[in-house]
């Protein structure tokens, strides 16, 4: 009877550790694709998922180490190193971000990221700002009137519509109207760099000439962009600021402030980014390379645009983006802050590039949202 006890305690202890194992492997891998250099889809999708899974992973892994130290011998040492191993990348990604969300004015509930959910939401309504087919208006209603007013310029390489309807439900939920424009999509053999820009500066215009239409205040208007659209959002904003930036479509004045999410300020420097084809995005909406096209390119680089008279801004950037590179967006931080224009940097030190857009309540999601509701409603 004493053996038989014995030998069941035994296969509970296997049990428990080949248990550990199997919860802590698939992390483990993630984590070392996660920070490798972004090399390959494998690699860039695991470093983006950084921001969604690493709160996840981390209750995956602690429930490992349990079962682990349940085991004995061998099997026990393996894995409890496997998931201390495993533990490292989102113990500190959760930390660090938790760290930088709070000194920018946000903040990050833990319980809440473990739990991610869907990014599905639909606009209340689709308007049209122009006379074209592509010129159509997403819009977001919050409960009350008389509400600050938030116009997003989505980003997508300037050739595709990267979608974050939960991102904007989410701040219409805190008493902002949003309006969303579309604008037209470069393709191969169609460059857009002088298109696009005046469809959102169309855009803009139509938006302070309607939002109280839509509940809102037009004395508080306010603009956010990511990536593609996030430089779109800061050199219409600065253009607006130092009178450079006019729109056939109504009178253009300054927003109140500019929340960018890891934009692409200098596209030559998107350019010259060879990983996953990123640098196509570029030369497509250009027309080609720089040294083709210098002037084009000067006229849509951000530092271009720099202004005194610039609005409060704020960016927020991952440290390991892939596809713009860091010290870009860097640099164009420093220049604007030289030419006297308030801007706030938030550096995500282990965060890829759309780290928000792959789960509501992710760090990623909350990074964006706690701080930059933060920041435009301070402004």
């Amino acid at each position: 009877m004493a053996d038989t006890t014995t030998s069941r305690h035994s296969w509970l202890r296997i049990a428990s550790g080949l248990l550990g194992l199997i919860l802590a492997l698939p992390v483990l891998a993630w984590s070392v694709a996660a920070i490798l250099p972004s090399r390959d889809a494998l690699t860039f999708v695991s470093s983006v998922l950084v921001g969604s899974l690493a709160v996840p992973a981390l209750g995956i892994v602690a429930i490992a180490l349990v079962f682990a130290f349940l085991a004995r011998g061998a099997l026990r040492v393996v894995a409890v190193i496997a998931s201390v191993m495993a533990l490292i990348l989102p113990a500190t990604a959760t930390a660090s971000t938790t760290w930088v969300t709070d000194r920018a004015g946000g903040r990050i509930n833990v319980l809440s990221a473990a739990a991610v959910s869907s990014m599905a939401s639909h606009p209340d309504e689709t308007v049209r700002y122009g006379s074209r087919p592509d010129e159509t208006a997403q819009i977001y209603r919050p409960q009350r009137h008389n509400a600050p007013v938030l116009v997003d310029i989505h980003g997508g390489g300037w050739n595709t519509d990267a979608t974050m309807p939960a991102t904007l439900r989410w701040f219409s939920d805190h008493g902002w109207l949003v309006v969303r424009p579309s604008y037209v999509l470069a393709y191969k053999g169609h460059p857009t760099w002088d298109i696009a820009p005046k469809q959102v500066a169309c855009a803009w215009a139509w938006s302070l000439a309607h939002v109280k239409e839509f509940g809102g205040d037009p004395s508080r208007v306010s603009i956010m962009g990511d990536s593609a659209g996030g430089g779109m959002a800061i050199n219409l904003a600065y253009g607006a600021a130092s009178g450079k930036m006019t729109s056939s479509c109504g009178p253009m004045r300054a927003p109140k402030s500019v929340l960018a999410l890891y934009p692409t300020v200098d596209v030559a420097a998107v350019q010259s980014v060879t990983t996953l084809g990123a640098g196509n995005a570029a030369t497509m909406y250009i027309g080609g390379a720089p040294e083709q096209f210098p002037d084009r390119y000067r006229a849509v680089n951000s530092s271009t645009w720099i202004t005194p008279k610039a609005p409060p801004t704020m960016v927020i950037q991952g440290n390991r983006d892939t596809f713009v590179p860091p010290s870009s967006v860097r640099d164009f931080v420093a220049h604007s802050r030289q030419a006297g224009v308030d801007v706030t940097h938030v550096q995500l030190p282990m965060f890829n590039h759309a780290f928000d857009i792959q789960a509501r309540n992710s760090l990623g999601f909350q990074v964006v949202t706690t701080v930059g509701l933060a920041f435009l409603n301070e402004h």
